[in-house]
């Protein structure tokens, strides 16, 4: 407190309301113990007059305090002390009826409020309010109700006296009343205002956040697309493939992290959605262990996977590439926090009727498990797990926290038991809406012959060299010819001098003319053109429906593989030549 009195600036001060207030009352009271002054000695009461000096002399040194010796404590406590003991002087010798003691119901309105709104003052208040309610007490105790020290004192001068108090004081507690509504008013306005531009800066860190997702995407699906062409490259020497197939690992690891930031983004800004789809669980959930087998081998763990024969052809509405990405992370945790013995996941049927089945989906494990003080932090965003031997696991702590939210948004909650040094499982229940076997739309992908060829004339719009760089490495043996453009104005071009495009493969993020404004004229020029979108951006059912109505036929979420782009080329191939 007193280094930050110390540091006070007095011009700031001079500056704030509530000094500007609390002088306004000095200046006020003066002037009416002035008046009184004058009245008193009109009246011949000399007792009067020198007590009324009391408060003109305390409020004299707060002034000289304040302005000059800087001092911002020492004030208030002479104009209390001072003005309390006129105050009761004055009741004494005039009577509890002439209403001198308004002053200090004045005071216990009036200077706490301007006092307790600076924060320099705060732990001072309760003294004030002490000093205060101590000389009100004493002046009703001590004080008769008229006087008896003055016997020619009327009952009018008196009752002059009392309403001349009551007046002057009102006066002065509808100002502080005002003030304090103004100053409301004031904080209403400055936290409305705050409010707006909190929600703007929260758009320009969405945007931000948006567009750097967008980025390191796009220079992961570079970094992708080198080293597939470097993978499928024959020629290269082995020890060289091992090396390539590290960075290969590493890209996929990178954009896993991406994925995540961006999904807790989503999640935080109230953005994030599920696609429910009709889906055959059994089928899925029978191979969702199949990409940790080799994890679990590398550590000697045991991989158990039961999934309830219930669930054979039965068809739920499920996002399952959500619940994929809540069953990955639950398995991958379990194996990183598992040093011997096995992981078991689990999916069982507990309930089922014609029109949904409940099922109890858990994963276990045998590792470190998690202390009893640290449960409660598993689902928090950034939190990792630490125990003594090995305090840093890796990771960013998000995956957790993100799969409890998916969890969450189907209805239910990720539930966890764990005891230290035994193991961990974590558990939870869906239900899921049954759908009839025939709302089942299995996709059927031929496998990819090497030799095929697609009659397609594609334009390849796309501003990045490297990404244009792999998608072209990967088109030039199985299409007819491929047309280049960096932005929409040369595709526009291209599109223009060239009848024979079949096929259009449109970046959205381009100088000049991105794709959402090239697709217009695309359309305008050539309707039959089929349009896909190159995206970095993790497509929502919402930026789906835009690129719909602005025109596209389909998407292509980079980073891509070999096996994506030539899924989308056969939807608008007539015909292939193998």
């Amino acid at each position: 407190m007193a280094q930050s009195l110390r540091t006070l600036n007095f011009k700031d001060l001079i500056r704030k309301t509530s000094f500007k207030l609390a002088m306004n009352i000095y200046i006020a009271a003066i002037l009416f113990n002035l008046y009184y002054i004058y009245i008193s000695i009109q009246n011949s009461l000399t007792a009067s007059c020198y007590l009324i000096l009391l408060p003109l002399i305390g409020f004299s040194v707060s002034v000289y305090a304040f302005v000059v010796k800087r001092n911002y404590i020492v004030g208030p406590y002479i104009v209390f002390v001072l003005l309390g003991s006129a105050t009761l002087g004055l009741t004494y010798l005039e009577g509890i009826m002439s209403g001198y003691y308004w002053f200090q119901f004045g005071l216990l309105f009036c200077l706490p409020y301007v006092i307790r709104r600076e924060v320099y003052f705060k732990k001072h208040t309760n003294n004030l309010y002490a000093i205060i309610l101590t000389f009100l007490l004493l002046t009703f105790l001590v004080s008769p109700m008229y006087s008896e020290y003055y016997p020619d004192l009327t009952k009018e001068q008196i009752h002059f006296r009392f309403m001349l108090n009551s007046a002057v004081n009102f006066g002065v507690m509808m100002v502080i009343s005002l003030q304090a509504l103004g100053y409301n008013k004031s904080v209403i306005n400055k936290i409305s205002f705050d409010k707006e531009n909190a929600e703007s800066e929260k758009d320009r860190r969405t945007m931000v956040l948006s567009n750097l997702g967008h980025e390191l995407r796009t220079q992961i699906n570079s970094i992708n697309g080198v080293t597939q062409l470097i993978l499928d490259n024959e020629s290269e020497e082995a020890n060289n493939k091992k090396y390539f197939e590290i960075l290969d690992h590493c890209n996929n690891n990178m954009l896993l992290l991406v994925n995540d930031m961006l999904d807790i983004h989503k999640i935080e800004s109230g953005l994030f959605e599920l696609a429910y789809e009709p889906k055959l669980l059994y089928k899925f959930l029978t191979k969702i262990t199949i990409p940790f087998i080799n994890k679990a081998e590398e550590k000697n763990l045991e991989l158990h996977s039961y999934i309830d024969p219930k669930l054979k052809d039965l068809v739920v509405d499920i996002d399952d590439k959500r619940l994929a990405q809540v069953i990955y992370n639950l398995i991958s945790n379990a194996i990183k926090f598992t040093d011997q013995g096995s992981i078991t996941f689990s999916a069982q049927v507990i309930n089922s009727n014609n029109d949904q089945v409940e099922i109890q989906f858990m994963v276990i494990d045998t590792g470190i498990g998690i202390a009893p003080e640290n449960l409660h932090k598993v689902f928090e965003s950034f939190q990792q797990i630490k125990n003594e031997k090995n305090p840093v696991y890796g990771g960013t702590g998000l995956g957790l926290s993100i799969s409890q939210s998916i969890i969450k948004a189907m209805g239910s909650e990720i539930q966890v038991e764990s005891i230290l040094h035994k193991g961990t499982r974590f558990q939870f229940p869906l239900s899921l809406k049954r759908e009839a076997l025939t709302a089942i739309k299995e996709k059927v992908e031929a496998p990819i012959n090497e030799a095929f060829l697609l009659k397609m004339n594609i334009l390849l719009v796309e501003d990045n060299m490297v990404s244009m760089m792999y998608a072209k490495k990967l088109l030039e043996k199985h299409v007819l010819k491929i047309n280049e453009a960096t932005n929409g104005i040369e595709a526009i071009e291209i599109l223009k001098e060239n009848k024979d495009i079949n096929l259009v493969l449109l970046d959205l993020e381009m100088p000049k003319m991105d794709g959402f404004m090239a697709i217009e004229h695309i359309k305008k020029l050539r309707p039959n053109v089929s349009v896909v979108a190159f995206t970095a951006n993790i497509p929502s059912a919402e930026f789906v429906a835009k690129l719909e109505r602005l025109g596209f036929d389909d998407i292509l979420s980079k980073p891509f593989s070999k096996q994506d782009l030539f899924a989308v080329l056969r939807n608008y191939s007539k015909e292939a030549i193998s």
